[in-house]
């Protein structure tokens, strides 16, 4: 992202944003102050070269190689980073997933504040049924290249006990464990909402999946959903059939102009979610909140 280059003139002209600006922030704002006074050196430099009848071939030749390196460099960069996206694009799946209020879901999130996000899209959904739910933090560690038995993960039961109210939370017990995992039918994962967390467990399984070819160590799931056997009692990443892949890209290319820590996005978008919208919304959703919840 360009936060540097923009944050440069804000640094400037802000002590209140200086004093705020802490961590990654000023990293940004170092290197693009830094690099500013580099362009401008070199500017004056190019400039007065251009000026010298001596000097002035030797300058257009400079030019030329800082616009290539300037501008030329990062355009590679854009280009292949599109391409790399392209290819993201291609693995994505949209089909029908079936409406979950006639299924017994898992939820997997990182999300445990579950608010202004997909998450809270599926939670809200289910109303009073609830949703049984895993933080993504308790699957650290774990090779779900392999099966993973549910009975046996750390899930919790979310739901709201009224109509706008308070999402309600309650760890189940090991007996309710089992009993849940005979019954859980279809996977729902989300993500951290705007931005994704670095690939885990669930993307290394996912990797080993044959649905999802070419699945690459920078991707990261941004939603998925999915049905699972009950009769197994169990997730298998590397076997999953998705009815719906949004994946993320976290690469990013350089920006222009070259310059330390002066990067962009890969421009991700997520895949069409009104087939997701259609199986997790409540129907008495005129505004729309549950989809734009869903597409963050």
């Amino acid at each position: 992202m360009r936060n540097g280059w923009l944050g440069a003139g804000l640094l400037l002209t802000a002590a209140p944003a200086r004093a705020e600006c802490l961590g990654a922030c000023a990293k940004d704002l170092e290197a693009a102050l830094l690099s500013l006074v580099v362009y401008l050196v070199i500017g004056v430099t190019l400039l007065v070269m251009l000026l010298r009848a001596k000097w002035r071939r030797a300058g257009l030749w400079s030019l030329g190689v800082v616009t290539v390196l300037a501008v030329g460099v990062p355009m590679v960069s854009q280009v292949w980073t599109g391409w790399k996206l392209q290819a993201v694009e291609g693995r994505e799946i949209v089909a029908t997933p079936p409406p979950l209020a006639g299924r017994t879901p898992l939820l997997l999130t990182p999300d445990e504040y579950c608010s202004d996000s997909a998450c809270e899209a599926v939670v809200r959904g289910r109303g009073p049924s609830g949703v049984y739910v895993l933080l993504t933090s308790a699957l650290e560690g774990m090779d779900l290249t392999r099966p993973v038995t549910i009975a046996d993960l750390p899930i919790g039961i979310w739901a709201l006990a009224t109509v706008g109210g308070e999402i309600q939370r309650r760890v189940l017990t090991a007996a309710e464990r089992q009993a849940a995992a005979t019954r859980i039918d279809y996977l729902v994962v989300t993500a951290w909402p705007y931005h994704p967390a670095e690939p885990g467990p669930i993307e290394a399984g996912l990797r080993a999946n044959p649905a999802v070819t070419g699945m690459g160590s920078r991707e990261v799931v941004r939603f998925l959903m999915a049905p699972l056997d009950p009769a197994q009692g169990a997730i298998a990443f590397a076997g999953l059939t998705p009815d719906l892949l949004d994946l993320c890209l976290l690469d990013r290319a350089l920006a222009i102009p070259l310059a330390p820590r002066n990067l962009q996005g890969a421009g991700n978008l997520s895949v069409d979610m009104a087939a997701a919208a259609a199986a997790i919304c409540p129907a008495d959703d005129p505004s729309g909140n549950c989809l734009s919840l869903l597409e963050r």
